[in-house]
Order: C-alpha cells, then structure tokens, then sequence
C-alpha cells in the first residue's frame, strides 16, 4: 500500500524573527496569481496604488518604493509604529498579517470589479534588509525592473514605478 506524501510548503520567512518590528525595512515580492500578467491592467494597478497609498496615509506602513510589473510587485517597506501598537482583529501585528489584509482586499475588488480571481499568489518573499545592505540599490533594483525588462528606457517613464518616502539613511 503506497502512502501519500503530504505537500509541504517551503519555509519562506525566517524561524523564530520578529515580524512586527517597525525597526526592520523588507523588500517584498508578491506574485500574481499563476505568474498571469493580471497587473498589465490598468486598472488593476491603478488599485494596487490606490490601496498602497491608502495603507501608507492610514499609517499602516512606510512606503519607501514599489514597482508594479504585469506578474509581480516589488516593495520597500516598514511597518509603521502605530500599525503594530494597534489591537488587531487577526491578533498581533506583523508583516505577514499586513501583507495578507492587503491581498485580501485587493483581491475582493478585483474579483468584484474586473473579475479576476485569484489574482496573488498564496505566499510571498521577503527579505529582511540588514544594516549592511544598502537601501539604495535595494530602491534602485525596484526601480529599475521595467527598464531591465526592456519595458522602458528609464524607470521615470514607467507609470508604476515610484519612491515615495525617505530611505532611513
């Protein structure tokens, strides 16, 4: 008699790291459902800023910069301090909890609005910026992923492409 092995999925995020630090910067990579090229939409994208621009005035986080490409998004982040002190309904705070509130509804209205279901990819990266790392490239490398994609010849021209606060230089 032959046993299923059970699926396990790969561990993704660092054992045994605080996750609802706003110490940390992340830089982020959150995939499109299938690697479909759902973000190509503009009005799909439109949403993506709308909501990463809500969360940022709603001082959810420190937006530093994103760039959003047909398949996937790339951010520069901190959780913001008042983000973590609040009581949530999930129950702490923590990057994996912000990143999944976000998914969530921009999934609903995309759902709702374009028809697009799913529209992420179950997991996502992260990368926990070290105080060796320089935030710049980092910036620079998010930046600059259409341009390397041969999407543009400067990331200025790319209408998904932007800094937004300071670098904590």
């Amino acid at each position: 008699m032959l046993q299923e092995k059970s699926k396990k999925r790969k561990q993704i995020h660092l054992k045994g790291f605080n996750y609802s630090s706003y110490e940390h910067v992340f830089f982020l990579t959150i995939c499109a459902a299938n690697k479909q090229p759902s973000f190509s939409d503009s009005k799909v994208a439109d949403l993506i800023v709308k909501e990463l621009e809500y969360r940022r005035t709603n001082q959810e986080i420190k937006l530093f910069c994103f760039c959003i490409m047909p398949d996937h998004l790339h951010l520069l982040i901190s959780l913001n301090e008042n983000y973590i002190r609040k009581e949530g309904a999930f129950g702490e705070r923590t990057l994996q909890n912000w990143v999944s509130a976000f998914k969530r509804y921009t999934s609903r209205v995309s759902n709702r609005l374009h028809d697009i279901k799913p529209l992420w990819q179950t997991n996502f990266f992260d990368h926990v910026v070290r105080k060796d790392e320089s935030l710049l490239a980092i910036c620079s490398y998010i930046l600059n992923n259409p341009v390397r994609r041969g999407m543009v010849s400067n990331w200025e021209e790319y209408p998904y492409s932007r800094t937004i606060d300071d670098l904590p230089i």
